[in-house]
């Protein structure tokens, strides 16, 4: 497998990731950007494969509580990492 097919899969589980992460909170869109203080335009171009900084995707990753690196896991859309899915992120 080419590194350019690795890194789509590993984009495409990142966005499918932070979906699963949302929708298990039970939140919309509009509701995690004011939690995570992430406009609803950058929420949507993560969750749809756009181009977005890294700055929110560590946000949304210690919103999460995970490591960044996690976030390109399939353990998360499965349920598999701990506390991820289960666990109500903290917001400050």
């Amino acid at each position: 497998m080419s590194k350019n097919m690795e890194n789509d899969e590993e984009l495409r589980t990142m966005r499918e990731n932070f979906r699963a992460l949302r929708r298990a909170n039970g939140w919309t869109i509009e509701e995690l950007s004011k939690i995570s203080r992430v406009r609803v335009n950058i929420l949507r171009d993560i969750e749809e494969g756009r181009d977005f900084d890294v700055l929110y995707l560590i946000r949304l990753c210690n919103l999460y509580r995970i490591k960044p690196a996690e976030i390109f896991s399939k353990a998360v859309s499965e349920g598999s990492l701990p506390g991820s899915c289960q666990r109500r992120p903290c917001a400050d």
